[in-house]
């Protein structure tokens, strides 16, 4: 009897170490080394004073059950489908702050890391839209340390996220690798136009541009220094509505357009992907109206430009007209 108390004793105790709780929450889908090391525990921590936990702890058998939210120490974890998901914009705010670009996992993934995000897009190829096309798997942290260690981290806590939730939800998937993550500074060098090999290669309507690897990402970004912000944005980040806009082109009706902030085309793409919504809007701190001061020639082709390069790498299909 004294055993069994003590055993009980033991587990009871065991199951506050944060090791246990972090493999506890959001359905058992935790990386539980990569999820500690963002807290600064260690796995063989024993005291899980201040570290809290709480979330989804469902089995999942398949996309029907995949959604899951929790939080684990100074991480949140956001799992969803690619068509079901409608949380990525708590990862990635599009805020318009010109020096911050999204930067792209690299190592064949479809991620990217932002300040003090990162988010994974899987392709699932045995999964219809009906089932969710694909896993969208988000990280964001709390009193981040913004360091290429950190960030380096998070870029391999959210990529286990990602595998871990394929596998327990049975979609077959092409997962990057483990090794070759990148985890740059979000803030990206300002160069010269036509010095551009990344996102802004070959735009020349500007003479500067700030930009990033031109590798796959579900939102690219260019910035033409003193003028315009380009975004490109695939599958649930392309999906936007809003109290006033709900349609599947970034939240217009139709695939090429321009209003009074926003120019944009659209483009089809296969799987998870969905639509490719590339963009240009005002920086931040512009009082520019393209109602007044449309866009020029030269702009419109480096929109059109932009588009086509970003759609070609991520094998969609030719982007509409772009409006001029």
């Amino acid at each position: 009897m004294v055993i069994l108390v003590l055993l009980s004793g033991g587990y009871g105790f065991w199951l506050q170490y944060p090791a246990a709780k972090v493999g506890k929450v959001c359905s058992g889908m935790l990386p539980v080394g990569e999820i500690l090391d963002l807290s600064g525990k260690s796995r063989f921590s024993l005291f899980g004073s201040g570290f809290k936990s709480g979330g989804d702890s469902g089995e999942v058998t398949g996309p029907d059950d995949l959604e899951a939210h929790c939080r684990a120490g100074n991480a949140d974890i956001h799992i969803e489908t690619a068509t079901g998901a409608t949380t990525q914009y708590g990862i990635y705010t599009f805020q318009r702050k010109d020096d911050v670009l999204p930067v792209p996992l690299g190592a064949g993934w479809q991620g990217f890391t932002a300040d003090s995000g990162a988010s994974v897009l899987l392709n699932c190829s045995n999964w219809t839209a009906r089932d969710g096309s694909g896993i969208l798997a988000a990280v964001s942290v709390w009193d981040f340390d913004n360091t290429a260690g950190a960030r380096l981290e998070l870029a391999r806590a959210v990529t286990k996220v990602a595998k871990n939730a394929a596998e327990k939800a049975g979609c077959k998937t092409k997962i990057g690798s483990e090794s070759g993550l990148k985890s740059p500074a979000a803030t990206a060098e300002t160069k010269r136009a036509d010095e551009a090999s990344g996102t802004c290669q070959g735009l020349s309507s500007t003479a500067e541009v700030r930009e990033t690897d031109a590798s796959v990402a579900p939102v690219e970004e260019c910035v033409l220094v003193g003028d315009l912000q380009l975004r490109a944005e695939y599958g649930p980040f392309s999906n936007r509505s809003t109290a006033v806009t709900h349609g599947k082109y970034g939240g217009h009706d139709t695939p090429a357009g321009v209003d009074d902030s926003t120019a944009w085309t659209a483009a089809t793409c296969p799987g998870a992907l969905g639509i490719g919504y590339y963009h240009a809007s005002p920086i931040e701190g512009s009082d520019r109206s393209f109602t007044s001061d449309p866009l020029t020639k030269q702009e419109s082709a480096d929109l059109s430009h932009f588009a086509k390069q970003s759609a070609a790498r991520h094998g969609c299909g030719a982007p509409a007209t772009s409006p001029s």
